[in-house]
């Protein structure tokens, strides 16, 4: 399957994230500030990104930016718990934390190709 990079500044949220994706056969690699998520998708490959919009040193956003610059079409998903304007107007699919495994897997799924 893919692997995806999730960056979350709640460890335990990321993790969570993390276990779902795995149990659907994804690779993943997490992150837990903007910079680190930077550097991750340096490091290696990525299929796609799932970014928590408020994370810290860099925006979820702002990393959704240079990612799809150094990727063009890099397919990317922002996550927040509260409401940011700022991410809708970013035009990314956006999932509203809580989510469910299944709003999780199918923005996924949908955005990947094949």
């Amino acid at each position: 399957m893919a692997t995806i990079l999730v960056a979350d500044d709640n460890r335990g949220f990321a993790e969570l994230v993390r276990a779902l994706l795995e149990d659907a056969g994804h690779h993943v690699v997490t992150a837990y500030s903007g910079l680190a998520a930077l550097s991750a998708a340096e490091q290696q490959p990525i299929d796609a990104a799932v970014l928590d919009v408020l994370i810290p040193e860099i925006s979820g956003d702002a990393v959704a930016d240079r990612l799809r610059q150094q990727h063009p079409g890099l397919p990317v998903i922002l996550m927040t718990g509260n409401g940011d304007l700022y991410a809708k107007a970013s035009g990314l699919p956006l999932l509203h934390k809580p989510f469910t495994r299944e709003e999780l897997l199918g923005a996924v799924e949908r955005l990947l190709p094949g």
